[in-house]
């Protein structure tokens, strides 16, 4: 009797439950939030039409093809790119994916009452996959955009689009993860949800449970091309961003330090008493950037940014990037085993360099060369025939690498020919002469690795690279 008791009890919590899941309706907030939900039709017309078509003019097959291109004859022939967008703001302001208006020719909205108009691409921002369409149209009802930083993991969210061109399409899901990085740009920060998302559906706006617009659907992944309950959206945070930029100036001017950084592993964490990996390597400095404007040092580490941990080494771009050009803001780096406060300057960002190489012809020259044995590799000093052959920067500086051995650890932390040593251990080895007392000192203090800073093509990064054994 007592365990039937039991069931009935567990029995009419379940009923419970089911009910209360059966009643949870996104009624009012789909149909709250639909009038601002677009389609976009994008249609590129080719430069030349195929030499088929030109071929058959004046043939007694002209007339057919003529029936079958009936809306264009043998007008170039187009293709079309189908996806969603929300409206922005009351003057005409459309958001939606960058690479469904990528070089298109003609760019068609169509409200969600079935109303079409050409639009016109205002601004694209590729590094997120964002651009913005101006449509003129009155009485349009532009999103709520929400907070994409309150959204967490679990909360409920819709998706609204045109996957597959079938027109408006809800589906809901849940957040799967924040601050997703899936390698598809610099300021990867994505919000990861199940909800149903499908080709079509690029541009369109996720949504929370309120109706606020907390983020685009930009990207899935799916083995099979549909939705498997893998998909990306880019946080309204940015979108804010991106979208006011493009707006008041047709492009976004993005912000930079001056500086490259790269990812703090373990190893390098361990080396430098950091404890858990952790912040950006501070791998390179623009010296004419910063001359004078800041004490930040190569070999530092940004734990800190403006009041914001680094939690890894993509943060920091993201937070430079979003942090007005000109502002001066306090950072906390790691260096010499204890935290220091610096102030760091944003600067524009603008298109890099690119260094030209030096003439091939040139007369033959004697190269110095000398082992390290520790590390497995063969360098020598700079000279003019090692530019030609490498072809490194007028600039470049550091002692090139000719060889490294296939077994040793440089080699497997990808040390190569070509490369430049820059550093041993945060001390410049410009020269060979450097290498004997960097030898020296690092017999007497025991050491069973170096702290390497390596150039390569104007790129630097810090390795760890263990010691080959004596023998």
């Amino acid at each position: 009797m007592m365990v039937l008791k039991i069931a009935a009890v567990f029995f009419t919590l379940f009923c419970r439950t089911v009910s209360a899941q059966t009643v949870v309706s996104f009624a009012d907030t789909v149909q709250k939030v639909l009038p601002s939900v677009v389609s976009v039709s994008a249609t590129k017309i080719a430069a030349e039409p195929p030499e088929m078509m030109l071929a058959l003019r004046g043939s007694p097959f002209e007339q057919f093809f003529k029936d079958v291109y009936r809306d264009g004859g043998f007008d170039m022939p187009k293709s079309i790119l189908l996806g969603s967008g929300f409206i922005y703001d009351s003057d005409g302001h459309v958001i939606t994916s960058a690479h469904v208006v990528e070089s298109m020719s003609v760019v068609t909205v169509t409200l969600n009452d079935g109303t079409a108009m050409e639009g016109k691409v205002a601004g694209r921002d590729p590094k997120t996959d964002l651009a913005l369409i101006k449509i003129e149209a009155k009485d349009l009802t532009p999103v709520v955009v929400g907070s994409s930083d309150a959204a967490k993991i679990g909360d409920p969210v819709l998706a609204v689009g045109n996957p597959f061109g079938l027109g408006n399409t809800v589906t809901s899901g849940i957040i799967s993860a924040r601050s997703r990085d899936i390698q598809v740009g610099p300021y990867d920060d994505f919000i990861q949800t199940d909800a149903a998302i499908n080709r079509g559906n690029s541009g369109g706006p996720l949504f929370n449970a309120d109706g606020e617009m907390i983020g685009v659907n930009t990207a899935i992944f799916s083995p099979s091309g549909g939705s498997v309950g893998i998909a990306f959206a880019v946080p309204s945070k940015m979108v804010k961003t991106v979208a006011e930029a493009l707006i008041k100036d047709g492009v976004v001017k993005r912000g930079r330090l001056g500086i490259k950084v790269q990812t703090v592993t373990p190893e390098i964490a361990k080396t430098l008493g950091l404890g858990k990996p952790r912040g950006a390597l501070i791998a390179g400095v623009d010296k004419a950037t910063l001359s004078g404007k800041t004490d930040i040092q190569t070999g530092d580490v940004i734990l800190r940014f403006d009041g914001q941990d680094v939690i890894s080494m993509r943060d920091l771009p993201r937070m430079a990037a979003e942090t007005p050009i000109g502002k001066t803001v306090p950072a906390t780096v790691w260096r010499d085993g204890k935290e220091r406060r610096i102030d760091m300057t944003v600067f524009e960002m603008k298109e890099p360099v690119v260094a030209s190489a030096l003439p091939d012809s040139a007369p033959a020259e004697t190269i110095t060369a000398r082992n390290i044995p520790l590390l497995g590799i063969k360098v020598a000093e700079m000279t003019p025939e090692l530019r030609r052959k490498y072809r490194l920067a007028k600039n470049a500086q550091g002692l090139v690498v000719l060889s490294v051995s296939a077994k040793s650890d440089a080699a497997a932390k990808g040390l190569r020919a070509g490369d430049l040593l820059v550093e041993l251990d945060r001390k410049s080895v410009a020269g060979l002469n450097a290498l004997a007392l960097w030898e020296k000192e690092a017999a007497e203090m025991g050491q069973e690795s170096a702290f390497v800073l390596i150039d390569r093509n104007g790129d630097r990064f810090f390795a760890v690279v263990r010691f080959a054994p004596v023998s």
